[in-house]
């Protein structure tokens, strides 16, 4: 057992925090939570987060207090920022590990690890600093502190949860183990699982942060903590994240790979044999999240994150019994390699038509990158087919997550650094601060979705809503302005004359008012 998880944590680790520091944070959402990091080393205040100098109520504070932690040791640092992501994540693998050894064995264990931390978005989100991870370790811990009965600790996993996104950290698990104890007809169970000493525990540690923002903000704060954490994103849009009801059948698909294709078949003997415990429990999570966030307005692939270990323990089961009775799953194991071509040719094809409508010019600069990734791509998943059609088994299996590693690794050493060519906030922003004088200002108009002109500066920026403020503004102050080059071109011709290109990086300009 030792072995199995020495080498999950050593792959893990290697996977998730190989040159993690090495790429400027990414809009919007992890330059938007080093906003808020930088701010409380700037105030001081880790209560209430700020935002370009402003009181600014977003997501509870786990996170970041624990990246702002990270900031002393290792510096305000891309590294600092996104080290609890990386360390959620290999946290998660080996809790999935435990999971999936607890429901069946330590191979169903250790391929679920493998599963989980191969799967394309997790991945993504073990590598950036945003929050939906650290949620999914504290709710797999959950389910594997309630299958052990160590309720205390379940409690505790559920108290932090809340800190990391609100009630959902709590209703979430706890409503999927109500389901599985009703429908096991053992309800009375809930009266050894201590619940008066859990709700003490869940109070008393999840609900003082919102307490004290409700004493200092009052009705301004109760409003988002139940509007914006919660009933928004069910009401209506959040932040321009729409979906149709089959989004999240798309996310799986993609998200999940190189393992989706195995889903349909995985979970149809998950639904056949649902009266075994492991199987009622999964389908009670899985089911009402997926349903849950469907219905919900507002969508994104991150949402569901919290469901893959228990999809990888379900791949990972349908594997180990295919492997101990083959001929009994043979038919359903060939669909599903006939689906995995299927799948990453619709992936290429999805690239491209995303790369030429929304970033044409760095796209076709990015090609060679983009071939050897396709080809990566294309490559390891003929291997698995044809390794499994020549009933090769096991290099059928290990050549999905070798593709990942492969892909990975062309990532972080060669796509990912041609990238940071076309990213431009940070460069400008430090050459700025190299430059300004006190009576000077900085600006911003037409400059796209980018907190990073916030974070990346000294100052507070002030947002322009039309030339006609750049104009105002300017005529009295020297300073900055952040556009995006193709709206500068579109206004230099009339420029004010005291105006002159300052620098400009990827398609962010600067431009100086003297």
């Amino acid at each position: 057992m030792k072995k199995k998880i020495i080498i999950l944590i050593l792959l893990s680790t290697a996977l998730f925090f190989f040159k993690l520091g090495s790429f400027s944070l990414y809009d919007a959402a992890e330059t938007t939570y080093g906003e808020f990091i930088k701010q409380m080393r700037l105030t001081g205040d880790w209560i209430t987060f700020h935002y370009n100098g402003e009181i600014i109520f977003d997501k509870p504070p786990l996170y970041y207090w624990l990246a702002a932690i990270m900031t002393y040791i290792f510096g305000f640092t891309e590294f600092a920022i996104r080290f609890w992501a990386a360390l959620c994540g290999a946290l998660t693998v080996v809790a999935t590990y435990f999971l999936g050894k607890s429901f069946y064995n330590k191979k169903v264990g250790f391929m679920s690890g493998l599963i989980v931390m191969t799967a394309l978005q997790f991945l993504v989100q073990s590598r950036i600093a945003e929050i939906d991870i650290l949620l999914t370790l504290l709710i797999t811990l959950t389910f594997l502190f309630f299958w052990q009965r160590k309720y205390l600790l379940m409690y505790l996993c559920m108290a932090l949860g809340m800190l990391v996104k609100g009630i959902i950290g709590v209703a979430i698990p706890g409503f999927a183990i109500f389901l599985f104890l009703l429908f096991r007809n053992e309800l009375k169970k809930l009266f050894e699982m201590k619940i008066p000493i859990g709700i003490i525990i869940i109070l008393a540690i999840g609900l003082p942060w919102y307490l004290i923002e409700w004493l200092i903000h009052g009705q301004e704060f109760l409003n988002f903590a139940l509007g914006f954490l919660f009933l928004s994103r069910f009401q209506g849009v959040v932040s321009g994240h729409p979906g149709p009801w089959y989004y999240y059948f798309l996310a799986l698909t993609f998200g999940f790979f190189p393992w989706s294709h195995f889903l349909p078949y995985a979970l149809t003997r998950t639904w056949k044999e649902r009266l075994a415990k492991p199987e009622l429990l999964s389908l009670c999570f899985i089911i009402p999240v997926f349903i849950v966030f469907s219905v919900a307005k507002t969508k994104l692939p991150n949402y569901v994150l919290p469901i893959y270990p228990f999809l990888a323990i379900m791949v990972a089961k349908l594997w180990d019994d295919f492997l101990g009775s083959q001929e009994k799953l043979i038919k359903g194991m060939r669909g599903a390699n006939i689906l995995l071509l299927i799948i990453a040719l619709l992936m290429i094809i999805g690239f491209i038509i995303l790369g030429t409508s929304n970033y044409s010019g760095q796209y076709y600069e990015l090609m060679p990158h983009l071939k050897l990734l396709a080809g990566v791509l294309i490559g390891g998943s003929l291997i698995s087919v044809v390794a499994f059609f020549l009933k090769n088994y096991k290099v059928s299996f290990y050549s999905l997550p070798t593709m990942v590693f492969v892909i990975a690794l062309i990532l972080t050493t060669l796509t990912l650094p041609a990238v940071e060519n076309y990213k431009g906030s940070k460069f400008l922003g430090q050459k700025v601060a190299e430059n300004i004088q006190e009576n000077e200002v900085i600006a911003a108009y037409e400059a796209g979705n980018r907190p990073s002109v916030v974070l990346h500066n000294v100052k507070p920026v002030i947002y322009l809503n039309s030339y006609g403020d750049v104009v105002s503004l300017f005529r009295t102050n020297k300073g900055y302005l952040f556009i995006e080059t193709e709206n500068y071109e579109k206004i230099k011709q009339k420029m004010l004359r005291n105006a002159r290109i300052f620098s400009t990086k990827g398609d962010l300009t600067v431009i100086y008012y003297e």
